[in-house]
């Protein structure tokens, strides 16, 4: 695949790099970010493309790798009515943006010994977004609301999410976890290391 600048990619670069300086904030990185996507309609055509080109598969689009890898941006491609299965982050604090489509989101709280509890859903449509510390103890699963039409969305993760682990809830109301590679698809924008 061609490189493919977005709007939004260039915009959220942009932005983080100001987040960058000084002490961290997740609250203030998550609030801002609504501000600093712009999400166009060139941008919506190109990912329309991406979206024809694997209708049946869940994809994920490395957009951004910092340097110093405090934050990494990916787009994610979801076929209609694709959920993931429940997964934590490794550790890593994320922000993530629906730009076309909505995304139920199920959050879970792992409880030793017993188990998934879940905590919550939220719904999040076009432009809405949530954040997650990437605690220990934090899962969630993420579904494609729509039955016919791919959703797109824009991640932003303190780090490189290389490696998690999916949840399996069995019938006896036991989890069992399993290791997991996430595997990224492609890049978009400029092939650069930014820093």
């Amino acid at each position: 695949m061609l490189p493919i600048d977005l709007d939004v990619t260039r915009s959220i670069r942009a932005y983080m790099a100001t987040c960058l300086d000084g002490e961290f904030s997740l609250e203030r990185v998550h609030e801002g970010l609504r501000d600093a996507a712009w999400y166009s309609a060139k941008d919506r055509r190109l990912l329309r493309a991406i979206c024809d080109e694997h209708p049946q598969q869940f994809t994920r689009w490395l957009y951004e790798r910092e340097r110093d890898g405090r934050y990494t941006g990916l787009i994610m491609v979801w076929p209609a009515g694709y959920s993931t299965p429940i997964h934590d982050h490794s550790g890593l604090w994320g922000i993530e943006m629906v730009l076309q489509g909505a995304l139920s989101v199920e959050d879970y709280a792992l409880v030793e010994d017993a188990g998934l509890h879940h905590v919550g859903t939220s719904v999040l449509e076009e432009g809405q977004s949530c954040a997650f510390l990437g605690t220990e103890g934090h899962a969630h699963r993420c579904t494609n609301l729509s039955a016919r039409r791919a959703a797109v969305t824009l991640h932003v993760y303190g780090g490189m999410l290389e490696r998690y682990r999916n949840f399996e809830l069995r019938r006896d109301g036991r989890c069992v976890a399993s290791p997991a590679l996430a595997q990224v698809d492609g890049s978009l924008g400029p092939a650069r290391l930014h820093g």
